[in-house]
């Protein structure tokens, strides 16, 4: 159980607690599945309220911000832990206002939209990074291609739940008009916070070992240098 009675809970703006670590899916630009792994390891439902109870003893208020890199990687477990939250909120008279990272495609599965609506989720970061097909394709987002990225945003929206977006520039299948297309994207999405940044290759991601400098360093561990 982290110590939350050892801050100031007043000095900050809004509380992290974490359910789950890994993720299902294989984007090739991606560190955290090199890190946590494509099998999602959570916390039982029991764990992550008692999370709650600690934080709702503090006495905090207000924002809770659920860490997990994808927090809908598991959808039959996520909706498990969701009506615990929603229990549990509706017991103690809803004292957080949630929000979380997750992939796009959960705007696709109803039931589980409703039960985040319930449980007081106001706001979620999707990674959306490109608005071309092919450029997601070709790096192995597929879960954005289950359905139109813009309807599923404007699918979230209509709940009640602010999308925030994550973008990135330098695809090698980016056409010259990408910066066009990604602001005409954010504008016609009504993203009103859109996180733009550069591809980078991690360390011991699939980009990085397809890299020039993932290779050398994979060679230079061949020949134990």
């Amino acid at each position: 159980m982290p110590r939350f009675d050892l801050i100031d809970v007043s000095a900050y703006d809004s509380m992290p607690l974490q359910y789950s670590r890994g993720c299902p899916y294989n984007c090739e630009f991606c560190d955290i599945i090199e890190m946590f792994g494509h099998v999602q390891r959570t916390k039982t439902a029991e764990q992550f309220l008692r999370e709650f109870d600690a934080v709702n003893e503090s006495g905090f208020r207000g924002s809770v911000f659920i860490v997990d890199d994808n927090f809908v990687g598991n959808h039959r477990k996520g909706k498990q832990v969701r009506r615990s939250v929603v229990s549990w909120q509706e017991h103690h008279g809803f004292p957080f206002a949630f929000f979380t990272e997750a992939s796009i495609d959960f705007a696709q599965d109803d039931e589980l939209l409703d039960l985040m609506v319930q449980a007081g989720f106001s706001m979620v970061f999707v990674g959306i990074e490109t608005p071309d097909e092919a450029t997601l394709a070709h790096t192995q987002k597929h879960q954005n291609l289950k359905s139109p990225i813009l309807e599923s945003v404007e699918k979230i929206q209509r709940r009640g739940i602010e999308v925030i977006g994550g973008f990135i520039l330098g695809f090698d299948t980016d056409a010259p008009d990408i910066f066009d297309r990604q602001i005409g994207f954010i504008r016609q999405a009504g993203i009103p916070i859109a996180m733009v940044g550069l591809l980078n290759a991690l360390p011991n991601t699939q980009l990085w070992r397809q890299s020039g400098a993932g290779r050398r360093a994979e060679a230079r561990q061949y020949h134990g240098q």
